[in-house]
């Protein structure tokens, strides 16, 4: 009986173990998977029952992104493989992505929350939200908005790092405008990482804001639009930031701008 009878064939292994024949042939060619026998009038390649075990455990690191190139690092000469080493290589890309998908899933929660709250007041509409306490970035705009548009703002706080932060939320940006019997003075704002607040960050107050969205800028009619709500307000602050809606126009967004007076 010949060495190949008890072998698989190429094309019988793959239906077995779902890894495509060009995947195979990959997993040969980087070194990670030689085929128990190589016909020498043919070429065909015949693999080892014992093998499917090997070829499972490759395509789940695959399916993992453990990246296959290394894995001739951990086999011997002896043609011994130290699965021990490889999974616990394996297993801490495995965790890094999982926690990278957790992130992701949170953010993807908070942007579909912003949508429902943003989907169910209309255009128009005054309302009220609950906000906490936050931090920004500001840099002063002067006594309006005129010439200063949202390129601008993007290049003013393109020296501001988030590399560290914990991307689960939505980054705010935008505008705000702080009124006081002073008079009024006009901001371009960036929320500021979580571990970031100090000297150079503004404390945006917590409480009871109205709110309203509109598909233009009515950060400078604010008095006007909250009038009634200002009439025993000797000052005022109002923020206006982009918002996704379920229908996201991308060249031309909803902002909410927001107000609380004290």
């Amino acid at each position: 009986m010949s060495r190949k009878s008890k072998l698989l064939p190429i094309g019988q292994m793959s239906k077995l173990t779902g890894a495509s024949i060009r995947s195979l042939r990959y997993y040969e060619k980087i070194n990670i998977l030689k085929p128990a026998f190589i016909d020498p009038k043919s070429g065909y390649r015949y693999y080892s029952f014992d093998q499917m075990y090997q070829i499972e455990v490759i395509m789940f690191c695959n399916e993992l992104d453990i990246p296959l190139k290394e894995f001739p690092q951990f086999t011997n000469p002896d043609d011994t493989i130290d699965f021990r080493a490889f999974l616990g290589q394996g297993r801490e890309t495995a965790e890094k992505k999982l926690s990278a998908l957790k992130k992701g899933l949170k953010l993807i929660n908070a942007i579909e929350q912003q949508m429902n709250l943003a989907d169910s007041h209309r255009p128009g509409e005054i309302y009220t939200r609950e906000f906490s306490e936050g931090a920004f970035y500001v840099r002063p705009c002067g006594g309006s908005l005129e010439g200063f548009d949202l390129l601008d703002m993007v290049e003013s706080f393109s020296d501001i790092s988030y590399a560290e932060e914990d991307y689960t939320r939505l980054t705010e940006y935008g505008f705000l405008c702080e009124c006081t019997p002073e008079g009024k003075a006009y901001y371009a704002f960036v929320e500021a990482p979580k571990q970031a607040a100090n000297k150079d960050t503004r404390t945006i107050p917590a409480g009871l804001y109205l709110c309203r969205q509109s598909e233009d800028s009515q950060l400078g009619q604010a008095s006007e639009i909250f009038k009634e709500y200002l009439e025993d307000k000797n000052s005022w602050l109002a923020i206006e930031t982009e918002i996704f809606t379920g229908k996201h126009k991308i060249r031309k967004p909803i902002s909410e701008l927001r107000i609380i007076g004290y």
